[in-house]
């Protein structure tokens, strides 16, 4: 027997028993949030200009309604880890779980083929969360720059990356107050950009930061239309906990919508379908002038192969990746 319909006022209850069975990603967790379905009293007019102030003052709304917080990405965003323990395991998750990080090093190795960078490539690796798309591009010989707010996240990265010989430079940042002169042949997002609450801005004020001839790559972001025509919160029962429990802005955005982002700031962005984590696209986007064909993968990636609905995982959250998805050893 599934929860079924869950009011907002409910929402600590709701958390509270997710977290008895084992956390959200938990096979008990997953049969109890089964037939979820959000109960909220914030209006949204879905019909609305998506970049209009309106729009975006009720997406907040709601936000506010379902976390019990007011928007604060600089404390919302953060969780706290164990830096001491993460710097010295084997992947920065500390996971023993070899099929989640094959997983995730399938779709970072994916997006590096399909950016098809030179040799030596500058990558500014925003929102890098753990390290783990910083660790595969230094492996692959890029230098890098990661960003991301949270102090402990980048505390973890720069002692990985200075014990394994990587050439990354770490700074602490939100997307809203990033600021470098420095020009880069990728700029990459990793399960991370759906935390911005206007994705638009973060992309015209990287957009800079671009060097001629390079690129935007998204990867592991949810792109769909399932409840917002254009943008907003996420309401499946894995994004209503975090956004509950953590305080994170999970947002999602229409494939036309996201497009246009992109396009507003000069680029264009090409989704290629089921190659990422969990069936999702991987994003290239380039300013058309400098590229005159559009990106292509310069061998096949072969998509993920789907499985039966009751045989899928979890989908993997950069937000839950160090929590019940980790598969940590006990």
């Amino acid at each position: 027997m599934g929860v079924g319909r869950v009011d907002s006022n409910d929402l600590d209850e709701f958390v509270a028993e997710c977290d008895r069975l084992g956390g959200i990603a938990t096979p008990e967790a997953m049969e109890f949030v089964s037939d979820f379905e959000l109960s909220f009293s914030t209006k949204v007019d879905p019909d609305l200009d998506g970049y209009s102030e309106e729009y975006a003052r009720m997406q907040s709304g709601l936000y506010r309604e379902v976390s019990g917080r007011q928007i604060d990405q600089t404390a919302n965003e953060l969780l706290d880890v164990d830096v001491d323990e993460l710097a010295d395991t084997a992947n920065p998750y500390g996971s023993a779980n070899p099929d989640l990080m094959a997983k995730h090093a399938r779709t970072i190795l994916t997006s590096i083929v399909v950016a098809d960078l030179p040799p030596d490539a500058s990558v500014l690796d925003m929102g890098c969360g753990w390290g783990i798309s910083t660790e595969m591009f230094g492996f692959c010989g890029c230098r890098v720059t990661a960003v991301d707010i949270n102090p402990m996240f980048v505390d973890i990265v720069a002692r990985r990356a200075a014990v394994r010989g990587y050439d990354v430079v770490t700074r602490e940042s939100g997307f809203d107050t990033f600021e470098s002169d420095e020009e880069f042949d990728l700029v990459f997002f990793y399960e991370s950009l759906h935390h911005a609450i206007l994705p638009w801005q973060i992309i015209a004020r990287l957009a800079p930061n671009v060097k001629e001839g390079g690129k935007f790559v998204i990867a592991g972001e949810p792109i769909q239309d399932q409840w917002w025509k254009t943008w907003g919160l996420r309401l499946d029962p894995q994004s209503v906990y975090c956004i509950r429990k953590f305080g994170w802005f999970e947002n999602g955005w229409s494939e036309g919508f996201i497009t246009d982002c992109f396009r507003r700031s000069g680029f264009e962005l090409t989704l290629f379908p089921g190659i990422g984590i969990q069936h999702s696209p991987i994003g290239v986007a380039v300013r058309p002038g400098e590229h005159p064909e559009p990106p292509t993968a310069h061998w096949v990636v072969p998509p993920v192969p789907e499985r039966p609905a009751e045989a899928r995982p979890v989908a993997i959250a950069r937000s839950l990746a160090g929590k019940a998805l980790r598969g940590r050893r006990s």
